[in-house]
């Protein structure tokens, strides 16, 4: 696979067969920064536009995805390893086996590798529309031309979490003119975006570095979806790598799901835009835990905003609650909205439920031949009507579950005996399982079964080898 300059190094790309010839599976990973490796590729880089399609994908769920689709490209500018003027670029159909799905007429920077004597690209490349390939493509083009090239290059934009339910319409835009500052120990590099957001730093010495802009109160450079700050990077010397910046707002909901006698209740908070709210959707979702005690959205764009609890609404014993919205609102008629401002944090935004459906406990404990660590065991409840609940463990092979006095359960346990490795594969021995036991709910008698299994047979911590 093509690397050029935006990470000069290879690519990890896992894909795997999950059940079907067509379903595939598809994760990109990228390494941090290397030194800047030669412009030329494994195969070629080039500005192309698409003049032909044979055997395009067919999109939709159920589609026949299989063999390739192959795409005829004029080449409008050549980068690298490359001299035709016309060419062949192959992919995949499917919608998740890593392959890119050009469209005709469409201009693109393309980053193809050689495969069986074919060109052939996906979307863990470098490929992409032309008109979002700046400014790898200005680099990219410097480093054609023996023009000095950037060391640390990126896009700063203004960016908001990217749930649709909760999405501000016209937000995401790139920052010009902010000042950008790459940081090790007391070493500060400076550089300003232009009109499209684009810093670049050049000969920039090896070393840790961490980011910092000239940002409004109201943003924060952090990363979408996770709640960690932006990672340090590690620049080695002769570097030429890409890595943007989002600028994500301030703005937070803090609150606590709280039951009928003021204690934290474990479950889902959905947050969504007023004008959007469904019932059947997830929305943007958080959970309440144990440890925490409560629930938080953090990067909350300017708007206005209703929060529930367990909006799905589903016969679950974990969840004995309804669908309740802030404040403790039965339906959305009569919910309160929650309006935030630029960089506005609300940290009390409790969420009050009335009595829920009651359940009860029971304790399940596991016997077994040779005792294994828990991580090698695992409980199954099953119901008839509700939700199946899951299991607390407290303490090694001991289990505590909540049931619904109206509801019948079949519990049971099964363990894994073990993986034999045939050559780079690591293959299962097989597995037992224990009697099923059929609980009723409202049968109080029961407070605690034990599943038992001997099974000399099978050994959970044999690791076999067949070669």
């Amino acid at each position: 696979m093509l690397r050029t300059g935006a990470y000069p190094s290879i690519l990890i790309v896992i894909c795997w067969l999950t059940c079907t010839p067509v379903a595939w599976a598809c994760s990109c990973g990228q390494p941090g920064p290397v030194a800047c490796s030669s412009l030329t590729p494994s195969g070629p880089v080039f500005v192309g536009t698409v003049v032909d399609i044979e055997n395009p994908p067919v999109e939709g769920s159920g589609k026949d995805q299989t063999g390739r689709a192959r795409y005829r490209f004029r080449v409008d500018e050549a980068i690298s390893a490359i001299d035709a003027r016309e060419v062949d670029v192959y992919s995949g159909r499917g919608g998740a086996d890593c392959s890119y799905h050009f469209q005709l007429g469409e201009t693109y920077l393309v980053d193809a590798g050689v495969y069986k004597g074919q060109l052939v690209t996906g979307i863990c490349s470098d490929t992409r529309p032309v008109a979002y390939a700046e400014p790898l493509l200005s680099e990219l083009r410097a480093r054609r031309d023996g023009n000095p090239y950037a060391s640390v290059y990126g896009v700063l934009r203004q960016t908001q979490q990217p749930y649709v339910l909760t999405s501000s319409d016209d937000y995401d835009r790139p920052l010009s003119n902010t000042l950008v500052e790459l940081q090790a120990g007391q070493r500060k590099l400076q550089a300003v975006t232009d009109a499209n957001g684009v810093f670049k730093f050049y000969d920039v010495p090896a070393g840790v570095y961490h980011y910092k802009a000239a940002l409004p109160k109201s943003l924060e450079i952090a990363q979408t979806i996770l709640s960690a700050p932006e990672p340090q990077i590690t620049v080695p010397e002769n570097a030429c790598f890409r890595h943007d910046l989002d600028a994500m707002p301030t703005g937070r909901i803090r609150g606590r799901v709280l039951g009928p006698k003021g204690e934290p209740v474990i479950g889902d908070v959905a947050l969504f835009r007023w004008d959007r709210y469904n019932e059947t959707d997830m929305g943007w979702w958080e959970f309440q835990d144990e440890q925490k005690g409560y629930f938080e959205f953090e990067h909350v764009t300017p708007g206005t905003y209703v929060l529930v609890f367990h909006n799905g609404n589903e016969s679950d014993s974990d969840i004995p609650y309804p669908r309740t919205f802030y404040p403790g609102s039965a339906d959305f008629s009569s919910a309160k909205p929650l309006t935030i401002g630029e960089g506005q944090q609300f940290l009390n935004a409790d969420i009050h439920l009335a009595a829920g459906t009651p359940t009860r406990r029971l304790i399940i404990r596991t016997d077994w031949t040779a005792s294994p660590t828990s991580d090698h065991v695992y409980v199954t409840v099953q119901a008839g009507k509700s939700n199946a609940p899951g299991n607390r463990e407290l303490s090694p092979g001991v289990y505590e579950v909540r049931l619904f006095p109206s509801e019948t359960y079949t519990i049971f346990a099964w363990q894994d005996c073990g993986r034999r490795q045939e050559g780079h594969a690591s293959l299962p021995i097989g597995s037992r399982e224990t009697e099923r036991v059929v609980v009723d709910g409202s049968d109080r008698r029961i407070s605690e079964i034990t599943l038992a299994l001997h099974d000399a047979n099978c050994k959970p911590y044999q690791q076999e080898s067949n070669r």
